[in-house]
C-alpha cells in the first residue's frame, strides 16, 4: 500500500539558501590586492606573483572603467575633467583604501593605474558591424525622425564613457549627413563632408564637444557619403525636384559646415 502524501509534512527541499551576492568591482579589486600581499609575504614564486600583478590590472581597470561609465552626459563646453584626470582620481581612491601598503606595492597598484589610463585614452579599433548596430539602434527608437536619431548618439557621445568610441562617432556622423540632407540636399551636404574630412585631415577641426575629436578615418569619410546617399534615396522624383533649386542650395551653403556638434 502506498503512504498518501502529506502536503503539511516537511520536505527535504523545503528551505534553499539564497546564493551569495557576488562582490563588487572595488571588492574584486581589494581582494586581488590583498592576494597579492599575502603570496608576497609567503615568499611566493614570481610566475605567482605576475599573475597577482595581472589579476590588479584588471580588477583596477574594471573598477575604474565602471565608474567612467556610469557618469553622465555632460554639455558641449563641459571640457574636464578629461578621462585621464577621471582615471586619476578613480585610482587615487583605489589607493587610499590602503594606507598601509609598502611602497613596492603601492608602485604595483599605481602601474596598473597608468596601463589603465593608457588604453582608456586610445581610440577603439573600426569595426562596421558596432557602427551599423549603433545606427540600427538610434534609427529603431526614433523611426521617421533622422534629426532623433542623430541627437542620441550625439548625447551618447558627450558621455565620458563614449569620449573615445571610433564607432559611435562613425555612425554619429552618418546621421548627421543623413540630417543636413533632410535639411537640404544632396548638394549642400556633400559639400560640408568634404569640407568637414578636408579640415579634419589637415587637423584643423577644433573640439566641439565634451569628449576629443576622433581621427581622420577613411571609414568615416564613406559613412557620410553613404548617409547622404540613403537620405537622398528615402526621396521620390518630386521630392528630388524641389530640393534641388538652386535657392535651396544656396540657402543651404549660408548655413555654417555642421554646426559644431559632429565628431
Amino acid at each position: 500500500m502506498v503512504t498518501p502524501i502529506n502536503a503539511a509534512a516537511p520536505t527535504a527541499y523545503a528551505y534553499r539558501p539564497e546564493p551569495p551576492e557576488p562582490p563588487t568591482a572595488s571588492e574584486v579589486t581589494d581582494q586581488a590586492i590583498e592576494q597579492y600581499q599575502t603570496h608576497l609575504s609567503q615568499g611566493a614564486s614570481a610566475s605567482q606573483l605576475a599573475d597577482d600583478r595581472a589579476a590588479i590590472d584588471k580588477a583596477v581597470a574594471v573598477e575604474i572603467k565602471l565608474q567612467i561609465l556610469a557618469l553622465p552626459g555632460r554639455q558641449k563646453t563641459e571640457r574636464e575633467p578629461t578621462i585621464a584626470q577621471l582615471v586619476d582620481q578613480y585610482g587615487q581612491k583605489i589607493l587610499e583604501r590602503h594606507p598601509d601598503l609598502p611602497a613596492a606595492s603601492r608602485d604595483t597598484i599605481d602601474a596598473a593605474i597608468g596601463a589603465y589610463k593608457t588604453e582608456a585614452t586610445q581610440w577603439a579599433p573600426e569595426d562596421r558591424s558596432k557602427v551599423d548596430a549603433y545606427i540600427k539602434d538610434a534609427m529603431d527608437r526614433h523611426p521617421d525622425d533622422i534629426q532623433g536619431a542623430f541627437e542620441q548618439l550625439r548625447d551618447l557621445r558627450w558621455t565620458p564613457g563614449h569620449f573615445y568610441d571610433t564607432n559611435l562617432a562613425v555612425a554619429a556622423d552618418y546621421l548627421r549627413a543623413r540630417w543636413e540632407t533632410e535639411k537640404s540636399n544632396n548638394i549642400v551636404s556633400g559639400i560640408m563632408v568634404d569640407a568637414y574630412m578636408d579640415k579634419k585631415q589637415k587637423g584643423e577641426i577644433p573640439q566641439n564637444g565634451p569628449g576629443p575629436v576622433s581621427p581622420y578615418s577613411e571609414l568615416q569619410k564613406e559613412y557620410m557619403h553613404k548617409g547622404i546617399d540613403d537620405q537622398w534615396n528615402t526621396l521620390n522624383w518630386f521630392e528630388k525636384a524641389v530640393l534641388s533649386d538652386s535657392s535651396t542650395t544656396i540657402a543651404g551653403l549660408t548655413r555654417a559646415a555642421f554646426e559644431n556638434d559632429i565628431s
